[in-house]
């Protein structure tokens, strides 16, 4: 049930697992910020930390509880859910970390923001050109941002930061994003960014206490993680296009037997059309992966026109690339066109990504 509440309230949202007192003294910085509305989610941190939580609890703070740990996306979907049960539209969620490396005057600076761009997604982004960055988290973010913006055309210094901020009309939005760990943070990113929602980033501070030894982050289990939903895409995008190819020369060898009865000594005509009926097969088929497996566009009205305009573009593109590698820089025909075509291959997703399967909402 959602009880009426005055428009405009910012609520702080901090999952936390097995925190120490600095969780204590940053809610009493936040409150100094004018923030009353925090909601603590105990990621399962176990009776140790209970009098942490209490204390927090005793002061004001609304506490909610796993009983075992989740994961820091499904602690955010848990304060989501109760955001979302009790406040409704109209407010600003920011969500920020229990472990020191958010300032309190970043969140209220995002928190402004947020009132301004409620439709959007608000990053808190770190300046990582700055000295004192632990080697790991540095390497991380900067191989991640590298293979975001290559992969979905957005920019991003910072793609693994948890100070964020957004509208409560977005809250379903979020929910609806898969992930259950620190891979959440970056699936909400790529889903943004499929269905149209604005990002805004607001430069913020770099902290990091003791070399960023509290955080729970693991370095295998959660970089597989992050790995695997930063190539979902792609995977399935080439997946798309293996399957595809085996349409089209499985049917073509057909064809070229199962016409020969029928067409006599006319090779090149028996041959050059099923080499026709099975390319324009096999475009289908990628065109029906690719909107409902790979990119999940149900309704992309005008996708099959953009799609086939993009085939032309393709081709036309290859055989250009392939003519001046092999004219201007002698380079071979062969070599050139495998070339040509991995570097149109990556092309090729991006601008099925951003135009033929794009949402029709715009993004700022």
């Amino acid at each position: 049930m959602i009880i009426a509440k005055a428009k405009g309230e910012t609520i702080i949202l901090i999952p936390s697992l097995e925190p120490d007192g600095r969780l204590l003294s940053y809610v009493r910085q936040l409150r100094e910020y004018g923030f009353t509305k925090l909601v603590i989610v105990d990621d399962g941190s176990g009776e140790t930390y209970h009098h942490i939580f209490e204390e927090l609890e005793d002061n004001g703070c609304i506490l909610l509880r796993h009983a075992v740990n989740q994961g820091k996306g499904e602690a955010l979907k848990t304060g989501f859910r109760y955001i979302a049960q009790h406040y409704g539209q109209g407010h600003y969620v920011v969500t920020a970390d229990s472990d020191g490396q958010h300032a309190a005057e970043d969140v209220y600076r995002i928190a402004q923001e947020a009132k301004r761009r409620p439709s959007e997604l608000l990053l808190g982004v770190r300046d990582f050109s700055e000295g004192g960055i632990p080697p790991k988290s540095l390497f991380g973010n900067r191989m991640t941002s590298f293979i975001f913006a290559m992969l979905y055309g957005k920019k991003l210094s910072d793609t693994q930061t948890g100070l964020r901020a957004f509208g409560t009309e977005l809250l379903s939005f979020m929910l609806a994003v898969r992930g259950k760990r620190f891979e959440y943070e970056l699936q909400m990113l790529i889903s943004c960014i499929q269905s149209g929602i604005g990002i805004h980033t607001v430069p913020i501070q770099v902290i990091y206490e003791n070399g960023n030894a509290g955080t729970h982050f693991k370095a295998f289990q959660d970089s597989a993680r992050v790995m695997g939903v930063l190539f979902s895409n792609f995977f399935r995008f080439i997946s798309s296009s293996v399957a595809s190819s085996v349409v089209d020369l499985g049917i073509a060898w057909f064809l070229i037997d199962f016409l020969r009865p029928m067409m006599g000594d006319q090779h090149y005509l028996r041959i050059l059309l099923a080499t026709v009926i099975a390319r324009v097969i096999s475009i289908v088929v990628n065109y029906a992966l690719n909107r409902n497996f790979v990119f999940q566009k149900e309704d992309s009205r005008g996708s099959l026109w953009r799609y086939l305009t993009l085939c032309g573009l393709i081709i036309l593109l290859s055989s250009t690339g392939v003519y001046i590698f092999h004219t201007l820089f002698m380079v071979n025909e062969k070599a050139a066109k495998f070339v040509c075509d991995v570097l149109l291959f990556l092309l090729s997703f991006r601008l099925q990504r951003r135009w033929v399967f794009a949402a029709r909402r715009k993004q700022s």
